[in-house]
């Protein structure tokens, strides 16, 4: 199986990794491709296309370009940047591994809402500049006995909810692929604090809006670790400066990074990290573990289709 990896060239993957895909009977080719006819030029001939993060160059045009690609393989969560509708036209399969990042962005999530909840961020800016006294208004939430509603409960959300059962909040999820889940309504409705945890799909596009921000407590709390379209960004900015709602922490935004005259960096009741859920010491160890093991999944769905591509063709030929 011929791999191209388009968003690092060879010195950037752990040599162990290149060796171990190498053992596996992988060819591997690596180059950080900048360009759509880059791309198509370096892994016309690849079975595989590897990648991590966004890369322009992969679009509805370019992969169309690529006759044997039979898979696309995004290391880590999100694949709303990949040509998912024209791969599914030519039949090629699209693998991630979430579960690389998993902990990571469950942990920063529940850090999110901790510091927001707990005004940590505000406090240390108050005595930064040379404040003790607790301003009038500045007052942190208690935990302990509220509700956190999960919109989205993949394995994530499933995280979250087991960080913070130690504080014996009532945790609620809404999400069409589990039994137990609520209406989104319901949940904004009753949750003190709400986290998102959904993919990003023309259907969860700006799936928070204004008339859904306005069903949520006037001191609910709002935490965003998934894609920041998943919001309307300017409805969250009119209900933050009207006080419609008490807070949010984003560690995504709609166009990243925000552009500075952007209200979210002027409003004092914001937290914003830059998209850095996933990363932490153990990032490179459990991102190339996870990546190397999906490679070798994937060389093998490959391998027992082509067999039975060659069975069928020998079949229709009578052979």
């Amino acid at each position: 199986m011929i791999t191209a990896m388009i968003s690092r060239d060879e010195k950037d993957i752990p040599p162990a990794t290149l060796a171990g895909i190498r053992a596996g009977g992988i060819e591997i080719r690596c180059r950080n491709c900048r360009t759509a006819g880059e791309l198509v030029d370096f892994a016309r001939d690849a079975d595989l296309v590897w990648l991590d993060g966004t890369v322009p160059a992969l679009n509805a045009d370019s992969v169309s370009q690529l006759p044997r690609c039979r898979a696309l393989f995004r290391s880590g969560s999100g694949i709303d940047s990949l040509p998912l509708a024209r791969a599914a036209e030519l039949g090629i399969k699209v693998y991630n591994t979430p579960e690389s990042i998993s902990e990571a962005v469950a942990e920063h999530s529940v850090a999110l809402l901790f510091a927001l909840a707990r005004k940590i961020v505000c406090f240390d800016r108050l005595v930064r500049d040379g404040g003790w006294e607790t301003p009038k208004g500045a007052v942190p939430h208690h935990l302990n006995g509220r509700t956190l509603g999960l919109v989205g409960y993949g394995n994530i959300a499933r995280i979250v909810e087991r960080l913070v059962s130690g504080f014996q909040m009532t945790v609620i999820h809404h999400d069409p692929q589990s039994a137990a889940s609520v209406p989104l309504d319901e949940l904004l409705e009753r949750s003190d604090f709400v986290s998102l945890h959904c993919p990003l799909t023309a259907q969860t596009a700006k799936l928070i809006d204004r008339q859904k921000l306005n069903l949520m407590k006037p001191d609910a709390l709002l935490i965003n670790t998934s894609r920041g379209s998943v919001i309307d960004e300017a409805a969250l900015i009119e209900a933050l400066e009207h006080g419609r709602i008490g807070g949010a922490a984003l560690d995504v935004t709609e166009c990243e990074p925000p552009s500075p005259d952007n209200r979210l960096l002027q409003l004092p009741n914001v937290i914003i990290t830059p998209h850095i859920a996933a990363f932490s010491v153990d990032f490179e160890k459990n991102f190339f573990e996870s990546s190397f093991r999906k490679l070798l999944e994937i060389r093998d769905i490959i391998s027992n289709n082509n067999s039975r591509r060659l069975q069928n063709e020998q079949t229709e030929k009578g052979l």
